[in-house]
């Protein structure tokens, strides 16, 4: 098997799950994906390799292929994942802040906030989208240690998925970037405390929406985040 094919199989699964076509919690046989994906057979199983050991598939006995289910588990623990590699992350990020980069990205999600008073458009929710996963990106690339960029780079396939499986609409867009802005001017202060306390706001808030729950409930039952 060549590694073009292998590489062509699981770019091409990728793309379909975030498109849509394959959904979460879904069967589908190795042939159904060969079809779907237009790639030979070898190279599908060889992509489910990689695939299930991202976490974005298992392979079921006598049932085919499993798509992530995106469920109460695969939520906690993505989010509590996400918050243990941030919050190191923004912690780098405020000792050496990069002002340049800072400043371009607030100037950017002023813009989507402002932009959201207007009539919003799928165009709008896309940038906003864009610019909150680049901001993510941002903190993440404190790090220089490959194992852990490469954890979050599944972990991030992980996000979009959960993201795909809800309702973002324009309020929880605005109100996003009003989160990041409160991030990034932390950051620029080189207020470590604040720029942890602000992310860890904006990923709880996040991770209960996820969740089905109300972004200020403060009880915590068995399925919410601590």
């Amino acid at each position: 098997m060549t590694e073009p094919l292998r590489t062509m199989a699981y770019a091409r699964f990728r793309e379909s799950l975030f498109d849509r076509r394959l959904k979460p919690g879904q069967f589908v046989s190795q042939r159904e994906l060969s079809e779907l994906l237009d790639v030979p057979m070898g190279a599908i199983r060889e992509a489910l390799k990689r695939l299930e050991a991202d976490g974005l598939i298992s392979l079921i006995a006598q049932r085919g292929v499993q798509i992530a289910d995106v469920n109460v588990a695969f939520i906690n623990d993505a989010f509590e994942f996400r918050i243990m590699i941030e919050s190191e992350a923004v912690r780098r990020s405020a000792e050496t802040p990069d002002v340049e980069r800072l400043t371009d990205l607030r100037s950017r999600t002023q813009q989507i906030i402002e932009e959201t008073n207007a009539t919003p458009s799928d165009d709008l929710m896309q940038a906003g989208l864009q610019i909150d996963l680049e901001l993510h990106e941002f903190l993440v690339s404190a790090f220089t240690n490959s194992l852990i960029r490469q954890s979050y780079q599944q972990l991030e396939d992980k996000v979009r998925l959960i993201r795909l499986n809800g309702t973002y609409t324009v309020d929880r867009l605005r109100a996003a970037m009003h989160e990041h802005l409160e991030i990034i001017d932390a950051l620029l202060a080189g207020d470590e405390q604040a720029a942890v306390a602000s992310l860890n706001a904006h990923l709880t808030t996040s991770w209960r929406r996820s969740l089905g729950l109300p972004p200020d409930l403060r009880s915590r039952q068995s399925s919410e985040p601590q």
